[in-house]
């Protein structure tokens, strides 16, 4: 379990590491761009949170696993992160557990 310190937001956020590594690489990847979009994280029970991901607001990223990015769940999350409604994880399709045969280590812009 990794977790992401948003801003001036006191507790960590624990994300499962497969999504964190994901994540990570969609926001590098908009923030370089100059890229804004909302971000909805699962909390406790039914409740989630959005931020607004933006580059002048401070974000940090602790994966405790080094694990490789899987192509389709990094080119699904990017079209959710330029859509209207922005990146929502508590959408299972960002949970599911990973098909690791289809995996790369590098991204392009």
């Amino acid at each position: 379990m990794g977790t992401l310190r948003y801003a001036n937001v006191e507790a960590p956020i624990e994300i499962d590491d497969d999504v964190l590594v994901h994540l990570r690489a969609v926001t590098v990847t908009k923030l370089r761009r100059n890229e804004s979009f909302a971000l909805t994280i699962p909390l406790s029970g039914d409740t989630s949170e959005t931020f607004w991901i933006h580059p002048s607001i401070p974000i940090q990223f602790v994966v405790t696993e080094d694990i490789a990015l899987h192509r389709p769940l990094l080119a699904e999350m990017m079209d959710a992160s330029n859509s209207a409604l922005g990146l929502d994880l508590t959408k299972p399709r960002f949970t599911a557990p990973l098909d690791r045969s289809r995996t790369m280590h590098a991204m392009s812009a």
